[in-house]
């Protein structure tokens, strides 16, 4: 049996059985967070890859900044609880190791853009306890493509129905998240591997609040393997976001 729940990142960060994600039917759910990342209830772990495009515009400027980041989990996937993995790297950047265990890559002030996935996509654990030592190239599984958020809207009005699209069909995804985000809730439309856009209702769209917002649409993919036993789950996810207002 597979489940599959939505985690979330602050604007890409948190974060299955047999058959792969895309065979499951299109799912809306609503979050009080901000940006998707799939979450895993079955397995021994969790290796995720984010590429995130941010647009904002600055004194009618826009500004596009590209981060790379990772998230890894190993452990009870269900209850949320994790057992330390020693020494995660991806494409050789060390992921920092949380209070509880998770590991994500935050970027500093060194390092503004974080990991690079334009040539590479490669994992290595260096195990502890129950996780064990191995390496893992999502390379080839490669990272989804959708081009870009289409239209330059800075503004969205929470009284009438809004369709955020892509200005390319996803390709290389299983399935695609869609997702406004306002003061007061998260709206996320998952849909297929091709789905190029999604409509939100203006009911929807009223239980945002007013104020700062995001948009999100986010192609992923997903594919797994065993190491010594344990069932790791792998995605490379792409996510592309703009700063708005909701009115």
């Amino acid at each position: 049996m597979k489940k599959i729940t939505f985690a979330l990142l602050a604007m890409s960060f948190f974060a299955v059985s047999c058959d792969k994600v895309k065979t499951d039917p299109p799912a809306t759910t609503t979050a009080n967070n901000s940006a998707t990342t799939p979450n895993f209830a079955t397995g021994d772990g969790f290796l995720v890859a984010v590429k995130t495009v941010t647009k904002t515009t600055v004194a009618g400027f826009p500004i596009e900044t590209i981060l790379g980041t990772g998230v890894a989990g190993f452990g009870n996937l269900s209850a949320a609880t994790y057992n330390d993995a020693g020494t995660i790297t991806l494409n050789t950047k060390s992921l920092g190791k949380q209070s509880n265990n998770s590991y994500v890559y935050i970027p500093t002030a060194t390092d503004i853009t974080g990991i690079d996935f334009s040539s590479s996509i490669n994992w290595s654990v260096g195990g502890a306890g129950s996780v064990p030592a191995f390496t893992h190239s999502a390379t080839a599984q490669g990272m989804p493509s959708a081009g870009d958020i289409s239209g330059s809207f800075t503004t969205i009005s929470s009284g009438s129905d809004f369709t955020l699209s892509t200005t390319a069909v996803p390709s290389g995804a299983d399935s695609v998240y869609f997702q406004v985000a306002g003061p007061n809730a998260v709206i996320v439309k998952r849909m297929s591997g091709t789905s190029s856009a999604a409509t939100f209702t203006a009911a929807e769209l009223a239980t945002l609040g007013k104020g700062s917002g995001s948009v999100v649409v986010a192609p992923w993919n997903y594919s797994s393997a065993t190491y010594s036993g344990k069932l790791i789950h792998v995605v490379n996810e792409l996510a592309l976001s703009r700063v708005v207002e909701i009115q």
